[in-house]
């Protein structure tokens, strides 16, 4: 009976000495592995904030339509794209060099929220003169943002050294009963915008 009882005695005793003795060796290993080194949410990836500025409610870059396009030629805008009024800009100089060629100094006419490419660009040549001044409509360039050089045609006989180039832009949105830009019902109102800025045209 007592050599019955003895025997596991034994055993159990050497089984603990093992497991004490490999679990000494092995506790930094053990401890390092289970002590947390970082919170959570490193742990799974996700960024403890998100910077406003990335957020698309702040961004002014114009949703994307179904198909993920913003720029469009030759076809109508989506109107979830133009909620806001539309503005343009001139700048620099076309300088000619004689009565057919012209070197353009930074000469650029720059446009946002165009919603058709069937809406004119009104020039007015300062003084009054018959020049032919282009863009004059939207249908080959970029909408409803872009930007295009100009294009100057002198009259045969300019009586001016020096001419100022100024215009105004049409454009479209889809406006409810109290006049307020909407994506859908309503109707279709025309605008026109006075450009910021001016372009000068000077002759040799």
């Amino acid at each position: 009976m007592i050599k019955k009882i003895f025997i596991p005695v034994v055993l159990v005793a050497i089984l603990v000495s093992s497991v004490f003795y490999f679990s000494k060796d092995g506790d930094d290993v053990a401890l390092e592995t289970l002590t947390p080194t970082s919170s959570p949410q490193e742990s799974i990836g996700v960024s403890p904030s998100v910077s406003p500025s990335s957020s698309p409610r702040t961004s002014k870059v114009p949703l994307p339509t179904g198909d993920g396009r913003t720029t469009f030629y030759g076809e109508p805008v989506p109107w979830n794209l133009l909620l806001a009024d539309a503005s343009c800009t001139l700048k620099g100089e076309i300088k000619f060099l004689d009565h057919n060629t012209y070197d353009n100094q930074d000469a650029l006419f720059t446009y946002k929220g165009i919603d058709h490419p069937g809406r004119n660009v009104l020039w007015t040549v300062t003084p009054n003169e018959s020049i032919s001044v282009g863009p004059n409509v939207f249908s080959n360039i970029a909408i409803p943002n872009g930007e295009s050089l100009l294009s100057v045609v002198l009259p045969d006989n300019p009586k001016s050294k020096r001419y100022e180039l100024t215009a105004k832009i049409q454009y479209g949105r889809l406006v409810d009963g109290k006049g307020k830009f909407v994506t859908a019902g309503g109707y279709v109102k025309v605008f026109e915008k006075q450009c910021d800025g001016k372009t000068v045209v000077v002759l040799p």
